[in-house]
């Protein structure tokens, strides 16, 4: 798959198969995360796999638009680490960045996903620290959620008329 057709296919998929998904891909997909552009090449990004359907579980009672994780094959936990953060201020595009680029390598291998923002909402940013006992320099930004899907693309309209102008 082609970059351009990658961006322009990529979607949220919230609903699944029942196939199973090896950990050895979600890891090499996590790989291509780390690759992302970094403000002052901070690179403070972290991610957790989350394997247990029980914490996904929790995880879907923390938001509630997250009600589609005890369904996914795997979750992953986007964090930030505060002691390789050289500028806070830059930390949300840094994570962006680094998401995004997961999200478009698992487009590739024909992986659903779907980002759940996370950040900046501090005491559910707090309450799934606590859960998995995550150090105190690690916050917790955005959950991704991963399974197998089928391919049926919806289509997209753009509203696009007034999101781009000349100057």
């Amino acid at each position: 798959m082609d970059t351009l057709t990658a961006i322009t296919t990529r979607r949220s998929i919230r609903n699944y198969t029942g196939e199973e998904l090896d950990i050895g891909l979600i890891k090499e997909l996590l790989q291509y995360a780390l690759y992302a552009p970094s403000a002052h090449n901070q690179q403070s990004w972290k991610y957790y796999i989350v394997s247990k359907k029980e914490d996904r579980k929790f995880l879907s009672e923390v938001m509630e638009f997250w009600k589609m994780l005890p369904n996914a094959w795997w979750a992953v936990i986007a964090c930030f680490d505060k002691d390789k953060v050289r500028s806070m201020e830059f930390v949300p595009q840094d994570m962006w960045a680094s998401i995004q680029s997961f999200l478009l390598a698992a487009h590739e291998k024909w992986i659903g996903s779907v980002w759940l923002g996370l950040y900046p909402h501090e005491v559910e940013m707090k309450k799934i620290a606590e859960h998995f006992n995550f150090a105190e320099n690690v916050v917790p930004f955005a959950i991704i959620s991963l399974w197998k899907w089928v391919w049926e693309l919806p289509e997209k309209t753009l509203k696009d008329e007034w999101k781009i102008e000349v100057l």
